[in-house]
Parts: C-alpha cells; sequence; structure tokens
C-alpha cells in the first residue's frame, strides 16, 4: 500500500503522528522512488515558504535536515540494490484515534442553542484508504461556523471554508486533545468529512489569524492552497452551504 500525495506532504512539513513518521522513514531506507517523491514534497515547501522566511545572516547556511535525511536514504537504497535485491511489502496503516474534549460552543447564523452530543466520540478512522472524521470532529465539521465563532467544545476550530476544484466543501481546522494540538483539512465526500491532511502541531494558534486560516501549520496551508486556488467562502457562502449540509 503506498502513502498518498497529501500524506507525504504532511510529512514533508514535519507533521504525522510519531508511529506514521516511522513508518514512512523507514519505507523511505527500502524505497529511493518514495524518499525522492518526499525531497520534492519538502523542497516545494520550503520555496512556498520563502517570502514569509526571515533573510539569514551573511555567510550562514540554511539546511534542511528532512530533506538531507530523505537524499541520504536515497543514496543508501542505491547502494542496497547495487549488492543484493530486497524483497519488502507495505504495513497496513492502523486506524489512528484522536480523543478530543467535550463543551459547548456558542455560534453566529442562529446557531446560539445548538449543544455538543454528550456521548459522541471525537475521533478520525482509517477506512477505505482515507481518513474519516467521526463523532465530535465530524459534528464540528457539519455545524460550526468558521473564524471567530467556529468554536466547538473549546477544543476543535473551524479556521476557514472552500470549495475545492473538485466542487466538494473543504474546510480547514485545529483540534485540542490531552494537550496536543491537531491540524487538519476535510473534505465533504460521499456523505463523510475526508481528510487529505492531518497532523500533530505545537505551533500556537495566533491572534486575530483564524478567519485566513494563518494559524493552520504550512503543509496544511500548502494543501488548502492546492486544492482551491486561494478563494475562501465568505461568511453569507460559508452559512449558506452550512443549512444545506455541505451538500452542491
Amino acid at each position: 500500500m503506498g502513502f498518498s500525495d497529501d500524506i507525504l506532504m504532511a510529512y514533508a512539513g514535519g507533521g504525522l503522528d510519531q508511529a506514521t513518521r516511522a513508518e514512512i522513514e523507514s519505507a523511505m531506507e527500502r524505497d529511493a522512488v518514495l524518499a525522492q517523491r518526499v525531497a520534492a514534497h519538502q523542497a516545494q515547501l520550503q520555496r512556498q515558504a520563502q517570502p514569509r522566511m526571515a533573510v539569514p545572516r551573511r555567510g550562514a547556511t540554511v539546511v534542511q535536515l528532512a530533506a538531507v535525511r530523505a537524499t541520504r536514504a536515497a543514496t543508501q537504497q542505491a547502494a542496497r540494490r547495487a549488492r543484493k535485491v530486497q524483497h519488502w511489502s507495505w504495513l497496513e496503516w492502523s486506524a489512528v484515534f484522536m480523543a478530543m474534549a467535550l463543551g459547548a460552543a456558542a455560534g453566529k447564523f442562529l446557531l446560539t442553542d445548538w449543544q455538543p452530543e454528550a456521548q459522541a466520540p471525537a475521533s478520525v478512522a482509517w477506512r477505505d484508504g482515507a481518513l474519516i472524521a467521526q463523532g465530535r470532529l465530524a459534528l464540528a465539521l457539519d455545524q460550526a461556523p468558521g473564524g471567530a465563532a467556529g468554536v466547538y467544545g473549546g477544543t476543535v476550530r473551524i479556521a476557514s471554508s472552500f470549495v475545492a476544484t473538485d466542487g466538494s466543501y473543504c474546510r480547514g481546522f485545529t483540534a485540542t486533545s490531552s494537550g496536543q494540538e491537531m491540524a487538519g483539512l476535510a473534505c465533504k465526500s460521499g456523505g463523510a468529512w475526508k481528510l487529505p491532511i492531518w497532523m500533530q502541531t505545537t505551533k500556537p494558534a495566533q491572534a486575530g489569524a483564524v478567519k485566513a486560516g494563518l494559524d493552520l501549520p504550512a503543509a496544511v496551508q500548502a494543501v488548502m492552497e492546492q486544492r482551491s486556488g486561494g478563494q475562501l467562502l465568505d461568511a453569507a457562502a460559508e452559512h449558506d452551504a452550512l443549512q444545506k449540509g455541505w451538500v452542491r
């Protein structure tokens, strides 16, 4: 089973849980092509981040450690293949479950009476080759407005919404669980919210940056830009989509 470009993009941006990162790194040691794909994503993220990066001091050398590791893994793989042929198989990804706290959220657009379901589990699950939002996360994606008011139970925050190039609705979000900050992008497809990217992050939210999605990690923003072309829904369009159940 291969890794999608979105998963590799999240890895290149420093995201994903430790188990998934370890699996990708182990696979890169065996597969030079995979290592080269990761290196390409890292180079893309570096180019996208350059306008926002501070200029290094004269004489300083900026090194992307992950890119060096990916290149080294590709070189080692080529050397091993020259000695012998190795046979290997992909490991099946186990389901990822992240617990999120319960709470009450106040919304806008007549959503002030909306309350979380007390027993709804907060999780994402790996099903049919995709991560699927479940429980409170799915409820937040269905019902919470975006921006400053888009907070569900004090733990899930909807940053922004947009229409993807394939016509589906997508929403960027962050969530806090057991002190761990998570971030991701969810797109409505076939009645479910599928997560092309879902990663751990220690980056604190920036005051006043929620509406534009600027509190999201660079890897999540990169996937959003690829799928949206940079066009976000305004408050009225988002409210209309929410009332229609995010179905076009």
